[in-house]
């Protein structure tokens, strides 16, 4: 993609956009064409995430396309592709979190895309990031917003990495959490040119400002095609105290939690 050109419309929509701090507390763009798309499709975005993506869909390179994992029921991709009428964008979502499904999804996109711009696969994302049905296209933009377990959030960089184009950039949701942070900094510092360019954090999930935290990175290597040989064991050791500990103690404490609510609020018999 054309990175400087992206770098260039994102400091006309946020003059702060060099100084992190300031930037995390701006609630919106300067152009305020993508403000109407949340009122009318339900979404987990906020207006600055959706022209985030949107800009970086405008600066594809020619046989570039943008590629997303996590769509719910369709807002970022619908930002993604307004004005954009030419930028191939393929998607996945196995609907395994949330209330939505691929029909609901669908019936979104016929009414907010041209036809058949966005190709979208019912499908896990490892499924999907390994058929790379983009082929023989490179992934100049991917945004990354699926389940975000450790290993999860590993994989999805991982599995992506061989499509991505020489010069690429990659956007991860919700990086508030600390299990997502841990799994992108290890990746990163696992692979040559993975270099972060902005990380914005917000006081809380569903801030006004970036919803539940972002980063972005930039992603520079040769021609030849790049993988990963192997997971290292610092993988293993942080996939085991986030995803074996840390988030199972999580799941069950939400679980007794619910249960004590339920028993409260029964009536007596």
């Amino acid at each position: 993609m054309d990175f400087a050109a992206f770098l260039a419309d994102c400091r006309a929509q946020w003059p702060e956009f060099d100084d992190p701090r300031s930037l995390a507390r701006s609630t919106r763009p300067a152009n305020r064409r993508l403000a109407d798309y949340p009122k009318q499709i339900r979404g987990m975005a906020t207006e600055n995430k959706l022209m985030l993506l949107n800009l970086a869909v405008a600066h594809l390179a020619p046989n570039e396309v943008y590629v997303e994992v996590g769509c719910y029921r369709g807002l970022s991709l619908v930002c993604a592709a307004a004005g954009n009428p030419h930028a191939p964008i393929y998607a996945c979502d196995n609907f395994s979190q949330f209330k939505a499904s691929a029909d609901l999804l669908r019936r979104t996109l016929a009414e907010y895309t041209p036809p058949g711009q966005v190709q979208f696969f019912d499908l896990d994302f490892r499924d999907f990031l390994l058929n790379a049905p983009w082929q023989p296209a490179r992934i100049g933009v991917y945004f990354y917003d699926g389940g975000h377990s450790f290993a999860d959030q590993y994989e999805g960089l991982k599995y992506v990495l061989p499509s991505l184009a020489d010069d690429a950039l990659v956007i991860i949701d919700d990086t508030n959490k600390r299990n997502v942070r841990s799994a992108n900094r290890l990746f990163a510092a696992g692979v040559a040119g993975f270099e972060q360019v902005l990380d914005l954090r917000t006081p809380r999930n569903h801030s006004p400002t970036w919803w539940n935290g972002i980063q972005l990175y930039r992603v520079r290597r040769p021609g030849a095609a790049a993988t990963l040989d192997g997971d290292p064991l610092g993988y293993r050791v942080r996939r085991f105290l986030w995803d074996d500990i840390f988030l199972r103690a999580r799941h069950a404490w939400r679980a007794r939690r619910h249960q004590l609510k339920s028993r409260l609020g029964r009536k007596p018999t």
